[in-house]
């Protein structure tokens, strides 16, 4: 009877010896792929649908991973340099001529962190990563409003020209360039003191800008002209490229 009691205990603590062993090599590993994950996050890419949905998809299996239930017409979206938030652009679906919303949803749990209002029918959205702030064209104000990404917090509004839609920065990031479709001008703004210092006429209905990333140029689709205006922002000097097409959007590549 002894020897079948110092058995049992035997067995007991056997088992309970590989439980914690297992638990132990569980807890590990656990914490092993945690440290990978934060140090490799995830990435994804979002997609508009519809009219008020946008979709997250996980960009290595490629399968959707969440959807994002927007409460008005999404104009655009990015996502912030530090990669953990994206910000959405809506302007009002009952009337957009009222004022619109800035939206900042967590990209990790696709949580709303903060929604801000801003101006009338808001269309484009930057980033200024050495200043901590976001600049959002506001078309029917004729202006842009200026938001402190940290705070969450709407400062200023800084006049631009009449119904300006794209928004870019400047290489050294000192200058934003805004472009004015109602004028056929793009606005230049001097990112120290957030003042409007130049407007420089580009041509008929400027809408979307960019700069090109070696040359530091800005480029400038105008859609009634079937064109792009690259413009150098020292000389002001412009050339024109015609497209034989109407020009929707403009990006620049910095491959080498």
């Amino acid at each position: 009877m002894f020897k079948y009691r110092r058995y049992n205990i035997i067995l007991i603590f056997s088992l309970l010896a590989v439980f914690l062993i297992v638990a132990f090599v569980t807890m590990s590993y656990r914490a092993k792929s945690l440290a990978k994950e934060a140090q490799n996050p995830k990435n994804y890419y979002f997609v508009v649908t519809g009219e008020k949905t946008i979709c997250k998809i996980d960009s290595v299996t490629n399968q959707i991973v969440g959807r994002i239930n927007l409460k008005g017409t999404p104009e655009d979206m990015k996502i912030s340099p530090d990669g953990k938030t994206l910000v959405v652009v809506v302007s009002n679906d009952k009337n957009e001529d009222d004022n619109g919303f800035v939206l900042f949803y967590n990209i990790k749990d696709n949580k709303l962190m903060k929604k801000l209002q801003i101006g009338k029918h808001p269309s484009r959205v930057a980033f200024v990563p050495n200043k901590n702030y976001i600049m959002i064209t506001n078309t029917k104000d004729n202006n842009m409003s200026l938001i402190d990404a940290e705070n969450y917090t709407v400062l200023q509004p800084i006049p631009t020209g009449r119904r300006p839609r794209g928004i870019c920065l400047s290489n050294d990031g000192k200058y934003c360039y805004i472009a004015n479709t109602g004028e056929d001008t793009i606005t230049a703004v001097d990112m120290d003191s957030f003042k409007n210092i130049k407007k420089i006429r580009v041509g008929r209905y400027p809408t979307d800008i960019s700069i090109n990333k070696d040359s530091g140029n800005i480029m400038v689709t105008l859609s009634k002209e079937k064109a792009v205006a690259l413009i150098n922002p020292h000389s002001l000097d412009i050339e024109k490229v015609d497209l034989m097409d109407t020009p929707k959007s403009i990006y620049s590549s910095n491959v080498h």
